[in-house]
């Protein structure tokens, strides 16, 4: 072998690894299903009563708020069986179902074609300032 396929050989050789390394690095997301969260469930999945009653506040310590949120945890461990790898970060179920995870794009990919999943969103920070959030809504006098 020629010094300069050896090189060549040499060279793909150490870059395959990063490739494959680039492929798989994990964001976090916030993945969102389709069943509705503890606090606004008014019924509909048979055998769960409804764990919200129009007038009333949460009691997420009653009977059908405990088995509701076992219902919503099953299901999202159907989906995170999806990807079984990735790291979770947080479970959701009172006012959001879904779970925070990170993940590779091909995951996400996973995730987006399952029909219990209804969003998949990159998970940002929000930083708020001491100049206020009103300070742009004024208009400014335009001449």
């Amino acid at each position: 072998m020629s010094s300069a396929h050896l090189a060549l050989a040499v060279t793909v050789a150490c870059l395959a690894p990063q490739h494959a390394m680039a492929q798989e690095t994990r964001q976090a997301y916030i993945v969102q299903l389709a069943a509705a969260p503890l606090a606004s469930y008014t019924g509909g999945v048979k055998g769960f009563a409804p764990t919200i009653v129009h007038g009333q506040r949460l009691d997420t310590d009653s009977e059908a708020a405990r088995r509701y949120t076992a219902y919503l945890e099953e299901k999202q461990r159907a989906v995170l069986a999806l990807v079984a790898e990735a790291p979770v970060q947080y479970r959701y179920t009172v006012t959001l179902n879904g779970f925070a995870a990170m993940l590779t794009p091909d995951e996400v990919a996973r995730l987006k074609a399952h029909p219990d999943v209804t969003q998949v969103s990159l998970s940002t920070e929000e930083h708020l300032t001491n100049r206020g959030s009103n300070q742009h809504a004024i208009p400014q006098n335009q001449r």
